[in-house]
């Protein structure tokens, strides 16, 4: 069931992802409900999964300074094939973002490193252990942030 977000939902998108601990009261004051009000649009917002309340961490802070995303094709990939990669990639603590995609790639991987030799060894390991099923592999390393998931949800 979709959710229809109305201007009120999306002030305080804005709001919480400058701050996701910004108070109830701040974001009422702020956009002209009560606490009430807001704290229930929240719980309706995570249920609805407009947005999940974990938290971010930046890779570079805990010793991890090489961020690397790679584009992988895929060969002659059985569903059971895939599905192990899948569960292989999830359960990889390196590989931070996995997605399935369209077009001439069929997933964009993001790997976090201590250095290159970290980099080596962990893209190496997932390339060798699935080389039967890995045609092409892509990778660009990323040298800084401008921006991560920052959504201006008024103009949205």
């Amino acid at each position: 069931m979709k959710y229809n977000l109305d201007d009120k939902d999306r002030k305080i998108l804005m709001i919480l992802q400058k701050n996701a601990r910004e108070t109830l009261t701040n974001i009422s004051r702020n956009i002209g409900l009560s606490v009430d009000a807001v704290h229930n649009r929240i719980k309706k917002m995570v249920k609805h999964d407009i947005f999940s309340q974990t938290i971010n961490i930046n890779p570079r802070a805990i010793g991890y300074p090489l961020i690397c995303e790679v584009k992988v094709r895929l060969k002659n990939a059985s569903r059971k094939d895939a599905e192990v990669f899948d569960k292989y990639l999830k359960n990889q603590p390196q590989v931070i973002e996995a997605f399935h995609i369209l077009g001439d790639w069929d997933y964009t991987l993001v790997f976090i490193a201590k250095d290159t030799a970290d980099l080596g060894e962990v893209t190496h390991e997932v390339r060798f252990q699935f080389n039967k099923i890995i045609a092409d592999w892509r990778s660009v390393t990323n040298l800084s942030d401008i921006k991560f998931e920052e959504y201006d949800m008024m103009k949205l």
